[in-house]
């Protein structure tokens, strides 16, 4: 009877539960666009890749711009917007 009892209350949890899994079950999942060059589809993440890294190694102020706009924060230590000072004096 017990057996019974317990097979009759699973089963009705059972078909009474959601058996589909959808994304938005799961907590890490985000739909949110991120607005970030890095994270860009198509040309404008092409845009970022291979461009140096420190401004030692940049070869032009219009190219330090670009990887400032890319995301890479660290060329504009006192951020004010101009990125590697010593090639863009002033911007």
């Amino acid at each position: 009877m017990k057996r019974l009892i317990l097979a009759t209350v699973i089963s009705f949890f059972a078909m009474s539960s959601n058996g589909t899994v959808t994304t938005t079950d799961n907590p890490f999942y985000n739909a949110a666009e991120v607005n970030h060059p890095l994270f860009a589809k198509g040309a404008g993440g092409s845009q970022c890749k291979g461009l140096p890294r420190v401004c030692g190694q940049m070869v032009s102020c219009e190219q330090a711009k670009q990887a400032l706009k890319c995301g890479n924060t660290r060329l504009d230590r006192d951020k004010d917007g101009v990125p590697c000072e010593s090639i863009c004096p002033g911007g």
